[in-house]
């Protein structure tokens, strides 16, 4: 029987943890795991035996663990953001968890400077909805860009509420020149979790678009981060 298709971002978001190694399989065998979910808490009892959890209680918690986030990316998120009950772990585990999720940004960040960030969007997908699909307030990110499209910044340029992040133009602009950047793509996320533009999104966009093109720069796109999927504005014809 074939698999039901994956909703759009979902794979992108699955690229972002590949499945644990051999020699790791070695240590904690992932047939004596739940099923659900067994890649998952298999890497995750290993970080914890790592930060110097015993090797049956640290699969014991793993398999917990897991079952209360659904996913080890939504885990390492709620570490960094101190949420539900991995608060409760010791402080050990809960910086090693925080600074497994801050190493893999920094790969996804050294994987989008190697190449064109355009012609990386499984990457660029993943990296966004491990960053930004959990957060409950809306930001604006801006990805500044060298003439080969390689990332030559990831800056938050304004945070907000649940539904407005503010947004200047000239500050964007600014940072552009200042980095030399021959482009940029704009991101923001939707804590509703629901990727399809607003209004306002749309005239935001418009607004940025024109203070850019009096200094030759361009806008790449203006991705919005839902809580499953990237909708990019410019493949759907709203640039």
């Amino acid at each position: 029987m074939s698999s039901p298709p994956t909703q759009p971002g979902v794979a992108d978001g699955a690229a972002f943890f590949i499945a644990p190694q051999d020699g790791l399989a070695q240590i904690w065998p992932v047939a004596k795991l739940e099923q659900v979910g067994a890649d998952d808490q298999h890497c995750l009892a290993a970080l914890l035996g790592a930060a110097g959890m015993a090797d049956i209680p640290a699969r014991e918690q793993a398999v917990a663990l897991v079952a209360e986030y659904g996913t080890l990316s939504a885990l390492l998120l709620a570490a960094s953001q101190q949420e539900g009950s991995v608060r409760l772990l010791p402080e050990s585990v809960r910086v090693l968890l925080i600074l497994a999720l801050e190493s893999i940004f920094r790969l996804y960040r050294a994987r989008l400077m190697r190449g064109s960030v355009l012609c990386e969007r499984p990457a660029l997908n993943a990296y966004l909805l491990a960053l930004m699909a959990r957060d409950k307030t809306e930001q604006m990110r801006v990805l500044f860009l060298d003439t080969a499209n390689r990332l030559v910044a990831d800056e938050v340029m304004g945070r907000g509420t649940v539904d407005h992040a503010p947004v200047y133009p000239r500050e964007i602009v600014r940072r552009a020149l200042a980095l030399r950047a021959g482009s940029f793509v704009l991101v923001h996320n939707h804590p509703s979790g629901d990727a399809t533009p607003s209004a306002e999104d749309i005239s935001m966009t418009g607004q940025i678009i024109a203070a850019a093109r009096i200094v030759g720069l361009h806008v790449a796109d203006h991705l919005i981060v839902g809580k499953e999927q990237v909708l990019s504005m410019k493949e759907a014809g709203l640039l």
